[in-house]
């Protein structure tokens, strides 16, 4: 925490002693020529100052390279997100076509079953015709035959 305060402070002197150079006065500055200030700071925090902007930089670095990494990442994302939304909709169209022929296939499938149960009761009652003229037919010979014998 220590170390810190010196850093902060560090910054803070070169800052100040920065902006008191760059805002001299217009007049002064025309009629003056710029001097250079000496700053005597202790070789230590110099060092460590260094050292922590070295550090900061390369933190920055690494942080630009994992924002490219995830901004990337984050296209691909999109682009599979665009994919599977077409997808989707390509999915959703094949669903409706497919419910569309299935309720055709239906109407299709009643109908078909309406004329097989006329077909049905068609045949039953050609079959009842035929077993009453099977009957008729066997009637009528039983009584010419009868009618032969006597």
């Amino acid at each position: 925490m220590i170390r810190r305060g010196y850093i902060v402070s560090a910054l803070c002197v070169c800052a100040l002693l920065s902006q008191q150079l760059s805002c001299t006065p217009a007049s002064a500055a025309e009629a003056a020529p710029r001097q250079e200030v000496m700053v005597s700071v202790p070789l230590s925090k110099l060092t460590e100052l260094q050292s922590l902007i070295s550090r900061q930089e390369l933190r920055l670095n690494q942080l630009q390279e994992l924002l490219s990494g995830q901004s990337n990442g984050l296209s691909q994302q999109q682009q599979q997100i665009s994919q599977l939304r077409q997808e989707l909709q390509t999915a959703k169209s094949s669903l409706t076509s497919s419910e569309q022929i299935i309720n055709e296939q239906n109407k299709s499938l009643m109908s078909l079953s309406e004329e097989l149960k006329q077909e049905q009761h068609r045949t039953r009652r050609i079959e009842r015709q035929r077993l009453l003229w099977q009957v008729v037919a066997f009637g009528t010979v039983t009584i010419l035959l009868k009618e032969k014998t006597t």
